[in-house]
Order: structure tokens, then sequence, then C-alpha cells
């Protein structure tokens, strides 16, 4: 099942603020997220905070374009890097996907959730309010893996998957200023799985160069990961996040 629907993000990872152009407009951005994890994995579970994974900086860079032609969609493609890896000693039994780690091993868990997003919208709303919708296939590339040198107990599992999420985005322009506020979502469902993305942010936009503009994004994300089988994960990222933008 989890390799059927893996994950996700996808952070919603940041988007730079755009409108609808009557010629093709290119919008393209890097920037970092700092994520704090917690919740549990294992169908008998370990804590993210017993197998001492806390924190990461994450990178992500994005390219979108947009078109006049009513009938196509626009295009987003973006990536994420999220991978996190730490040493620990289990205070109880963790078993992860059907191999018993006993209490007290000393283990090395690897949480490898990177992604890339190719999404699919429409621009459905474009004045001081623009709503865009649309579907995103989010494409995982990690792993997940448990191993314990001191008793040859190793387990790994590929996370490599195109899981559909439907996708939106409303961003509100403050007339006059170049800043904005946004707010965006991925989401999708199903049985008692369920993957979600959510960001918030302030943008601001400079258009004081001729021939492309430059712009700062500066908010908050959080993605959760609930799925009942195979790794059987409870996981909550969160924090915020930056990233630097231009549009042509």
């Amino acid at each position: 099942m989890f390799k059927q629907m893996i994950i996700g993000s996808g952070f919603l990872i940041a988007c730079a603020s755009t409108s609808a152009d009557t010629v093709l407009g290119v919008d393209a951005g890097i920037g970092q997220w700092q994520s704090d994890y917690s919740g549990e994995v294992g169908s008998v579970s370990a804590s993210l905070d017993d197998l001492n994974l806390t924190e990461e900086n994450n990178n992500h860079f994005f390219v979108a374009l947009e078109h006049p032609i009513p009938l196509l969609p626009n295009i987003l493609v973006q990536k994420l890097s999220l991978d996190t890896s730490a040493a620990s000693t289990l205070d109880s039994e963790f078993v992860f996907d059907d191999i018993a780690f006993p209490s007290g091993t000393a283990v090395v868990t690897q949480l490898d959730l990177s992604h890339t997003d190719a999404v699919l919208y429409y621009e459905v709303l474009d004045n001081w309010i623009s709503l865009d919708l649309g579907l995103n296939l989010r494409m995982f590339d990690g792993s997940a893996s448990i191993s314990a040198s001191e008793t040859n107990l190793t387990e790994h599992v590929e996370l490599d998957a195109v899981v559909p999420m439907a996708y939106g985005k409303a961003q509100f322009e403050l007339p006059l200023t170049g800043w904005s506020v946004l707010a965006a979502a991925n989401v999708v469902a199903y049985d008692d799985n369920e993957i979600s993305d959510y960001s918030a942010a302030v943008s601001y936009r400079s258009d004081m160069l001729v021939v492309f503009d430059l712009g700062i994004e500066v908010g908050y994300r959080s993605m959760s990961l609930q799925l009942e089988e195979d790794l059987n994960t409870d996981i909550e990222l969160e924090g915020p996040y930056a990233s630097l933008t231009v549009h042509f």
C-alpha cells in the first residue's frame, strides 16, 4: 500500500506570487524549509523523538510556466530534498516492516521522503485575488531503513511511487505595495490513509528591474502522513521556510 500511495508533501513547497501573463511567464525560486519531525512509525511503534529524528534543514527549488491559452493548464515543477538520519538506542521493542528490533538495540534510522511535484493547474481567478486549482502528481524517490550493526538486523523499504493529490493556491495582493499573502494545499485521502501538505506565507516582489522581478517569500509549512499499512506511519513535519524568487 505504502509503495502505491506514498506520501505526502509536499509541503507544498514555496510558490512565488504569479499572475496570468499575456505572454509566457516564468517564475523560479530556491529556498529552505526548517522542519521539525514528530509522530511515530512501525507496527509496534517508536516515536521519532526516540529515534532522534527531530529537525532538519531541507532545500527546495521550483519553476512555474504560465501562458494565455485557456484550455491548456499551467505547469509548476518543484523539488524537495527531505532526507534525515540519526543514531539512537531503543527504549522498547520496535517492529519495522515485520522486522523486530529488541529493546536496548543501538540502531541507525534513515528516512528519505524526497519528491518532485509536477502540478497542472488553471488560474480560475486573476485580479487582486488569484486562485489556482489543479492536480499535483507527486513523485517520490526516497527510502526508509533501520539497521542494527551489533545484531546484523537491517530492513530497507524503497519509497518509489507517483501519488496524485488535489492542489490549490489562493493569493491576495495588497494594493500598490508589492506585498501579498498566500495559502496553498496538497491533499489526498484513501480509506484510513491521509496525506496533507499545507503552507501559508507573506510574499514581496520588486518590479524595479526591467528584465525580471526579484522577490522573497517567508512562511510556515505543515506536512502530515498517516498510513495504516506497511510502515504504519503517523508523522508530521512542520516549521518555517523562506524562498528567493525571480519572475521573467
